[in-house]
This record gives structure tokens, C-alpha cells and sequence, in this order.
């Protein structure tokens, strides 16, 4: 199933787990996980949250990973909506979101120019006491570049080596853009 879903071929990682459904093998998170990514990765949401929806009926517990795939699928297809009410669910199942789910989110929010959501994205995750990373910084500083808010870009730079998060060079060349 996950190969098939690397192949970009989510119809046949979906014929692949109806055949164990037929067969009587118990799908486990792995195999749930792959096929929402395989649906993730294919542009279709949709089917990725029927699956989501299918793997929680059988009482499986997801897991951060699963969840994170499920909200890059609907921030692929820019419904942001959507994403933030699986980041929602999520939390209200106890699941701790990680560096990986507000990455995720602040690159949706910046992709769609929307930096001031990707901020407060940033502040709760600080608030969370989850540990920003290089990529996390570079993603919101992109963000402003996008809005051209440089002077905001620039603040994210410095706010990173306070942290003492080491910039690289998409770091630079992010703030250059911006």
C-alpha cells in the first residue's frame, strides 16, 4: 500500500486494502496511514478523511503521524478550514501535536498568504512549549516575504537567533526574497 501510494497510484494502494478487507486481514495505523497518504498525496482529501473516519470506527488510536498526514492533505489542496479542524480533533484526543503538524500548518497559512494565521500558528506553538526549528523559522519568515511584510520577515530572523536557532542559507535567501 505504501508503494503504491509512493507511485502516486492511490486507486490501486485502495484496491490493495479492499483485498485484505475481503481476505479477513486486520488493517493496523501503518497500513491506515499509508493509505491516507497515498489519498494525501494524490490531491484528495476527501478520500483521505473517509479512510481517517474508517480506521476511528474500527477503534484504532491515530497517532501524530497519521494525523500530520491527514492535515497535509487538506493543506495540499489549500482547504485550510478543513486542516485546522483535524489539528483541532486532534488536540481534543490528547494527541500532542509536533514540530511536523505546525510546520505544516504555517506553510499552509503562508502558501496562501494568510502570514498573520501562520503567526498565530508560531505563537501557539510556542505557547505549547513545542520547540520551533530551522524550518519552522525560515517557513514563517517565507510567510511575510510573500505578504511583503519584510520588516515582520525580519523580526522572525531575529526572534530565531535569540532563540539561538542557527540560520542556513534558505534562511538568507528567504529574508533576501522578503
Amino acid at each position: 500500500i505504501n508503494a503504491f501510494g509512493q507511485a502516486k497510484q492511490a486507486e490501486k494502494a485502495n484496491e490493495l486494502f479492499q483485498l485484505m478487507q475481503q481476505q479477513g486481514i486486520q488493517a493496523d495505523l501503518v497500513v491506515y496511514s499509508s493509505l491516507i497518504n497515498a489519498f494525501g498525496q494524490a490531491n484528495q482529501p476527501h478520500k483521505a478523511n473517509a479512510i481517517f473516519q474508517l480506521m476511528l470506527q474500527t477503534g484504532l488510536r491515530p497517532s501524530n503521524v497519521t494525523y500530520n498526514t491527514l492535515i497535509n492533505s487538506f493543506c495540499r489542496t489549500n482547504q485550510l478550514d478543513k486542516a485546522h479542524e483535524v489539528f483541532q480533533h486532534m488536540e481534543q484526543q490528547g494527541i500532542r501535536p509536533d514540530t511536523i503538524t505546525y510546520n505544516t500548518l504555517i506553510n499552509a497559512f503562508g502558501r496562501a498568504r494568510q502570514p498573520d494565521k501562520a503567526n498565530e500558528v508560531f505563537q501557539l506553538m510556542r505557547e505549547r512549549r513545542t520547540r520551533p526549528d530551522q524550518v519552522t523559522y525560515n517557513t514563517l519568515i517565507n510567510a511575510f516575504g510573500r505578504a511583503r511584510q519584510p520588516d515582520k520577515a525580519n523580526e522572525v530572523f531575529q526572534l530565531m537567533r535569540e532563540r539561538r536557532t542557527r540560520p542556513d542559507q534558505v534562511t538568507y535567501n528567504t529574508l533576501i526574497n522578503a
